[in-house]
């Protein structure tokens, strides 16, 4: 039997025993589950491990792909994930696409292409994915982009004071999302990165409130809810 398989607690079922993440979204006694923060494994019986089905990390926080689309279209995904190990470690954001040959050895015909610090610049790395599929073979087009970027720095329980109820249920629902519209670079010449894109974050408006599911990539108009938020020239 391996002793690093502990005993969760009894009256927190869905969180690892040592660092209290909530790293199971729907537990059972008969499985062992890995925290995503800590790395520890658990399970509701330790002492039946080598019985039950060992599945690793399944919290939704760190598992779950957020579908991104360019001008309205499913493009990729983006996936948060822990960089590391303990209670101070930072997020980053793995950055998916579609794979458009759809081969089999790819996992749910999504390919990953990159890791990021955060999801603005994620969605600059699916901006280059974009332009590399569109003009394959051609001229790159190394014009600005809009973002529309879920804000995770918003605080959807506590500083909301200033939103009505309704707005309150919709971010408590997932109806409603904060979010940062702002533009999309490409480095200029003599730099050595030309042609990759960089979010221009002096140009984003974050904190704004609309229906979850416009985040992504525009190379034309706004969603209608964002559109009166585009930064001006």
């Amino acid at each position: 039997m391996d002793s690093n398989v502990i005993d969760w607690q009894a009256g927190a079922t869905y969180a690892c025993p040592r660092c209290n993440h909530d790293s199971a979204a729907e537990p059972t006694s008969w499985e062992v589950y890995t925290c995503c923060n800590c790395g520890t494994r658990f399970a509701r019986f330790p002492r039946l491990q080598r019985f039950l089905r060992h599945v690793g990390i399944t919290c939704e926080f760190c598992t779950e792909r957020h579908p991104v689309v360019v001008d309205g279209e499913p493009f990729g995904f983006l996936r948060k994930r822990h960089n590391g190990v303990g209670l101070h470690a930072r997020h980053q954001v793995e950055v998916w696409t579609y794979d458009r040959d759809e081969e089999p050895a790819h996992k749910d015909g999504v390919l990953y292409k990159a890791t990021c610090p955060t999801r603005a610049e994620a969605l600059a790395a699916l901006a280059r994915e974009r332009m590399n599929s569109v003009y394959d073979g051609g001229e790159d087009d190394f014009s600005p982009v809009l973002a529309v970027v879920a804000d995770e720095e918003f605080d959807k329980f506590h500083a909301v004071g200033h939103l009505t109820q309704e707005q309150q249920d919709g971010l408590a629902d997932g109806t409603l999302e904060a979010y940062g519209v702002g533009v999309i670079r490409t480095h200029d010449a003599p730099s050595r990165l030309r042609g990759w894109f960089y979010p221009a974050t002096d140009t984003f408006t974050w904190g704004l409130i609309a229906p979850s599911g416009l985040e992504g990539l525009y190379t034309q108009d706004l969603p209608e809810p964002l559109a009166a938020h585009t930064p001006k020239p």
